[in-house]
C-alpha cells in the first residue's frame, strides 16, 4: 500500500485501530503504581458494545480517570473550532486548484456517495485542505462497514461521557490544536490532494482495505491489521508525527497519571503497536503490561 492510500486510511488513525498481539485492552502494574491502570486501543467507529465484548466494562467501572488523546467531553463548537484553522487551505492551495479538473470531475462523482449530506460536492468544500476531505470520505467508508455504528455513541466520547457522569476525572494527553496539527499539517497539500484523488477514483479498493481493517479490529486479529499497516510509505514523516512522535510525548505523561489514580486510557489502538507503541514504551519504563482476557 503505497502513501496515497495509506494516507487515505491513516486519516482514520484515530478511527482504525491497530495494536501489535491478540487483544486490545492490557493490564499495568508495578514500577510503584499502588493500583493497576488499564489502557483499551479503539476503533473509532466500532458499535459500544465491543466494551463488554472485549471485556472492559469491569476496568473501566474500576477506574477514577478516563484518559483519552483529547477532551472529548468539552463543547463540541469549540472542539471544531480549534481544528478549523489547520483544515482550511492557503488561498493558492485550494481543491480545484491542487486537483486537475478531469481528476476533479470524477472524484467530486465518488465523493456525492460518501459525504455527510444528500446534495453536498467538492465545492462546497473548496477551502478546506485535502486531508480534511480524504478525512470526510474515509470516515463514511468506515462506517459503512461498521453497520451498528451509532454516531450518538462514538467510542472514545462514550468512555469520557460515561466516566465524567460517573465523578469520574477526564485527563487529555494532547490539545485540539496539536492534533489537528499533526493530521492536516504535516504533509504537503500536493501529496494530500493525491491521496484523495487516488482514495476516490480507486475506491472500491480504499473500501475494501477499510473492511479488511475493520474486520480484523472486530475479530481481535490484531496482527492481520498490523501487517496491514506496514506497507512501504512514499512519505514516512507523517506516519512518525501521527504515531511515534505522539506516543514519545505521551509516554512522558502517562506515569504521573497512573500515580495520581487508578487510570482507563482509551486511545485508537495503533498507539499501542510495536516497538516505539505505548505498551513496549510502559515495559521499557519498567511497568508490568499484561493482555485481559475476557
Amino acid at each position: 500500500m503505497n502513501f496515497k492510500i495509506k494516507t487515505s486510511l491513516a486519516s482514520l488513525a484515530l478511527i482504525v485501530s491497530i495494536p501489535a498481539s491478540a487483544q486490545v485492552l492490557y493490564k499495568v502494574e508495578g514500577n510503584g503504581l499502588k493500583n493497576p491502570s488499564y489502557i483499551f486501543g479503539t476503533h473509532h467507529l466500532a458499535p459500544i458494545s465491543v466494551i463488554e465484548e472485549f471485556g472492559a466494562t469491569g476496568p473501566f467501572n474500576e477506574s477514577q480517570q478516563v484518559v483519552g488523546e483529547i477532551d472529548m467531553t468539552q463543547d463540541q463548537m469549540s472542539i471544531g473550532m480549534a481544528m478549523q484553522p489547520h483544515m482550511m487551505a492557503p488561498a493558492d492551495s485550494t481543491l480545484s486548484k491542487v486537483i486537475s479538473p478531469e481528476d476533479y470531475v470524477v472524484i467530486n462523482e465518488e465523493f456525492k456517495k460518501w459525504s455527510p449530506m444528500p446534495g453536498m460536492d467538492l465545492s462546497m468544500l473548496e477551502a478546506m485542505k485535502p486531508m480534511a476531505v480524504t478525512t470526510i470520505v474515509a470516515t463514511g467508508m468506515a462506517a459503512s462497514c461498521m453497520p451498528d455504528f451509532n454516531p450518538a455513541e462514538q467510542l472514545d466520547t462514550y468512555f469520557q461521557i460515561q466516566g465524567k457522569t460517573a465523578g469520574k476525572s477526564i485527563v487529555p494527553l494532547e490539545t485540539v490544536e496539536h492534533q489537528a496539527t499533526v493530521l492536516f499539517d504535516t504533509t504537503p497539500i500536493s501529496f494530500q490532494a493525491d491521496a484523495l484523488v487516488e482514495m476516490l477514483k480507486d475506491s472500491g479498493k480504499a473500501i475494501q482495505s477499510t473492511k479488511d481493517l475493520t474486520e480484523a479490529y472486530m475479530a481481535q486479529d490484531l496482527g492481520k491489521m498490523l501487517q496491514l499497516s506496514e506497507k512501504n510509505d512514499e512519505h514516512p514523516e507523517f506516519m512518525i508525527a501521527l504515531l511515534d512522535r505522539r506516543n514519545a510525548d505521551w509516554l512522558t505523561k502517562l506515569p504521573a497519571i497512573m500515580n495520581e489514580a487508578t487510570s482507563f486510557i482509551a486511545v485508537g489502538a495503533l498507539h499501542l503497536a510495536g516497538d516505539k507503541g505505548i505498551i513496549e514504551g510502559l515495559r521499557k519504563l519498567g511497568y508490568t503490561v499484561t493482555a485481559v482476557n475476557k
